[in-house]
């Protein structure tokens, strides 16, 4: 897999990437989204895993492991998003998989909000030796709504079709 600097265009004309095709992994014939999705996911399930076993296990260094998750998570967010924003802003307007598009940026945008609110409310307490309820099922929202907008994501390529 090489990375290409210069586009040529089936006219013979070059030119450099922009902005969007870059985002959207042209220059390495990969699509950059896909490959960035997991992390906040991942990050997502750990945060609510490392409170579970800080509440059954007292496991005093879970929760400011916990806390640190989720920062990572929400800047997994972040470049995911900016990703995924870059690959719907290819999509054919009105169409069916721009919907679904929006409706995943929507979900996974709750999900941001959700793990913002999360580390608002355990900032303060991040090195507590044992976890809050409230994080447990603040977590366990934050992984059923990142699941469910993985699901509408994995719908637009596995039954949909649609790649970037």
């Amino acid at each position: 897999m090489a990375i290409r600097l210069r586009y040529r265009s089936p006219s013979g004309e070059t030119r450099l990437w922009t902005v969007r095709e870059i985002l959207q992994g042209k220059p390495i014939d990969r699509p950059i989204h896909p490959m960035l999705v997991h992390f906040p996911i991942a990050f997502s399930f750990g945060v609510l895993g490392l409170d579970v076993l800080s509440r059954l296990g007292r496991f005093p260094a879970a929760p400011p492991a916990a806390t640190w998750l989720i920062l990572l998570a929400l800047l997994g967010y972040v470049v995911a998003g900016i990703t995924g924003l870059a690959d719907r802003s290819g999509m054919p307007a009105g169409g069916k998989v721009r919907r679904m598009a929006t409706r995943h940026a929507f979900v996974q945008t709750s999900f941001a909000a959700i793990l913002a609110v999360h580390l608002a409310v355990r900032w303060s307490e991040r090195n507590a030796g044992e976890s809050e309820v409230l994080w447990i099922v603040l977590g366990a929202i934050a992984a059923l709504v990142v699941s469910v907008g993985a699901d509408i994501g994995g719908r637009m390529v596995y039954k949909i079709g649609w790649r970037p």
